[in-house]
């Protein structure tokens, strides 16, 4: 996600989109038992780390950014890509397999992320921005006519690769156009990006005396 960032960075700027890691999320989730029993849900403290994932220096939320793109991982073992609404309150989920979990369990893995996300934003957005979304739960919907990964085993890559589509705005061939072997071709293209963004460079980085 961080080397997908830095790529589409002009876009995203522009078009006040970010990319995240799943930290995001597993971040909400920790802090959820402390959250959930809590009256004064407003009072809750949430701390830089979780914005801090998101937002660069001097940016704010439904400012400088609209919509949230980040991975999220169900009951440890399935990966699905979420484009994340700030105004709408609306989260998208991009499963490649939504036939392994129905809609009562997607609500439950979806619980403390949609509860919570409203309070965090109003935390850290400016009140006149938030003022008609109020602190109603966000919701959820799976998204249609997208490539099904029928052979398992490639969520991992599969989710990031939909939220590159989503947000170019779904260009062919489109997520629904996406083959299996168009799969074994982008996991060898993320393996030999992040070698080439991230291993090579920490191999090669100067040293000093």
């Amino acid at each position: 996600m961080y080397m997908l960032a830095g790529r589409h960075k002009e876009m995203l700027h522009r078009e006040g989109l970010a990319f995240t890691t799943p930290h995001l999320v597993s971040g909400i989730q920790e802090l959820w038992k402390r959250f959930k029993p809590l009256r004064r849900k407003d009072l809750f403290q949430w701390g830089k780390r979780l914005t801090e994932l998101v937002l660069k220096a001097g940016e704010k939320w439904m400012e400088d950014v609209t919509t949230i793109y980040t991975p999220m991982i169900w009951a440890d073992k399935h990966w699905v890509g979420l484009a994340i609404n700030l105004y709408m309150g609306y989260v998208e989920i991009m499963d490649p397999q939504p036939s392994l979990n129905k809609d009562k369990k997607v609500s439950t893995f979806m619980e403390a992320l949609l509860t919570a996300f409203p309070y965090l934003v109003k935390k850290v957005a400016k009140p006149q921005q938030t003022q008609f979304r109020g602190l109603e739960p966000f919701y959820w919907k799976r998204m249609k006519d997208i490539y099904i990964n029928e052979r398992s085993g490639d969520c991992g890559p599969l989710s990031i690769k939909f939220m590159e589509f989503h947000a170019h705005g779904d260009p062919a061939p489109h997520m629904s156009g996406i083959t299996d072997i168009a799969v074994d071709d982008l996991r060898k293209q993320y393996a030999m990006d992040v070698y080439k963004t991230i291993v090579l460079p920490a191999y090669h980085a100067p040293t000093f005396p």
